[in-house]
């Protein structure tokens, strides 16, 4: 199926369906997606595939095929499932909002290290639990109950300034930051002993070997990006 000249199929432009009940359980698009996203979290998005969230259901990968028409699809649903779980933005202030943002999605990519490479693929559109999300960013952003609030037009950039900081951190931790191994001491000791031992002093004078090199640094380059978008936003 396509939707114009190249442009693959979105779920959310498919025509839609109604739960076909296989032995005697009639599943929706939500429990498809629940489903692959339990499967993707556990052996990550390459291992997914339409045979095994059938084999999990319980059905044909055939019956599957009433509810979307392809994997790219399925991911679809599954990228608007994690979506739903975002918080609501909270703080007292736009800028305890935007960090609130960015954290509540470290976290979804923290709990779903596969959900930041199914983003924004092509052919994609933004589901209803998405939309849903970035309304409640605009809400947050333009509340006139906050001084200084943002403009319309500003909201787009703020948000998606943070938003690509905490893809960029999960994706690639900056050098000598390894996230991903924050509270496993012994690969800490095997860096710092492989940095001494091979006289890497650039990194060791990076490092100071004083703070450990798995140091999570996320909330302090957060709080760099958001002074960057006060400068801009705001002339301080």
């Amino acid at each position: 199926m396509t939707v114009g000249e190249g442009v693959p199929g979105s779920v959310w432009l498919r025509p839609p369906r109604p739960p076909r009940a296989v032995r005697g359980q009639a599943f929706t698009q939500d429990d498809l997606a629940v489903t692959a996203v339990a499967l993707a979290d556990a052996d990550g998005l390459e291992a997914l595939s339409m045979r095994r969230v059938s084999a999990e259901l319980g059905i044909t990968a055939m019956s599957l095929y009433w509810y979307v028409d392809t994997k790219e699809q399925l991911v679809e649903l599954m990228v608007d499932r994690v979506f739903t779980e975002q918080r609501l933005t909270t703080g007292a202030d736009w800028r305890s909002r935007l960090r609130s943002i960015g954290q509540d999605t470290l976290r979804l990519h923290r709990a779903h290290p596969w959900f930041v490479h199914a983003l924004g693929r092509p052919g994609t559109l933004p589901g209803p639990g998405q939309l849903r999300h970035w309304d409640d960013h605009v809400r947050a952003l333009t509340d006139p109950a906050i001084t200084p609030r943002l403009a319309g037009e500003d909201v787009t950039l703020a948000v998606g300034t943070i938003k690509n900081f905490v893809s960029g951190y999960a994706l690639s931790p900056s050098p000598g930051v390894l996230t991903p191994y924050v509270g496993h001491p012994e690969i800490d000791r095997y860096l710092r002993d492989t940095v001494l031992s091979q006289s890497l002093d650039h990194l060791r004078s990076l490092a100071g070997l004083r703070n450990q090199f798995t140091e999570d640094r996320f909330d302090s380059g957060l709080e760099l990006v958001l002074d960057g978008l006060e400068t801009h936003l705001f002339g301080r």
